[in-house]
């Protein structure tokens, strides 16, 4: 039987898991804002379904659902990827900025996560479903200077991964992916971009492989609920960030 996830935030790294999932024959819808060539581009891989929604406004987390059930019929997974990235330096954070990150970071995985679950548990299956957050390796250990509201986001989204776990067991896992340094930002430079790679232990960048492959060992998995794995080139046992 065909399985069907749903997937936020397929401009980047996404692009990558939602391909790689597509050749192996799930079935996807994704939801996106404004990355329409990234959905038509994944329709080349497999069955898509693309879902036009901003997850900054709440009316759409139940929308989003019920488009992907009415669409295939059943749900398997979740896999939340969208994440707002920008500046904002304390002194002068907005209440806006903080709606910016938290609304699609960490709102949406709770709510989205929340309306998937009784469609995932008229799965057949032992475990019914699985859901997967990315957050970020620097929100558990040394947050960056100047991205308050990206981390306080980021960290509520960690704190969610767990809370729903707990409440979705036996039936649901939820666990998530703590990225290092992955794919450089179009607005870096290459000197900044390789002076977050030099401070990595391993002195290279997270692979898109290694993201694939633990995004589809977790989508496997039926003994690991409530864990935040760090992918980061081993970054975290480095210490301070700038």
């Amino acid at each position: 039987m065909r399985k069907v996830g749903i997937i936020t935030g397929v401009r980047r790294i996404g692009f990558y898991v939602a391909k790689e999932l597509l050749q192996d024959g799930w079935s996807l819808a994704v939801v996106y804002l404004s990355s329409e060539k990234e959905v038509e581009r994944l329709k080349e891989y497999g069955e898509v379904s693309g879902i036009k929604a901003d997850l900054s406004e709440r009316d759409s987390y139940k929308a989003i659902v019920q488009k992907t059930f009415d669409v295939f019929g059943r749900i398997d997974a979740f896999i939340h990827l969208a994440s707002p990235y920008f500046p904002t330096p304390l002194e002068s954070i907005t209440e806006e900025d903080v709606k910016k990150h938290f609304l699609p970071i960490a709102e949406a995985f709770l709510f989205v996560s929340k309306e998937c679950a009784p469609y995932m548990l008229r799965n057949e299956q032992s475990i019914k479903g699985r859901i997967i957050a990315f957050g970020d390796w620097a929100t558990n250990t040394t947050p960056y200077k100047n991205y308050s509201a990206y981390f306080i986001s980021k960290g509520a989204l960690h704190t969610c991964v767990k809370v729903l776990a707990k409440e979705l067991a036996p039936y649901i896992l939820v666990n998530a992916i703590a990225l290092g340094p992955t794919l450089k930002p179009p607005d870096f430079s290459q000197e900044r971009w390789n002076s977050y790679i030099d401070k990595t232990p391993l002195k290279r960048e997270v692979s898109i492989e290694d993201v694939v492959a633990l995004t589809k060992f977790l989508l496997k998995v039926e003994s690991m609920t409530g864990e935040i794995i760090n992918l980061d080139s081993g970054r975290h046992i480095s210490g301070e960030c700038s």
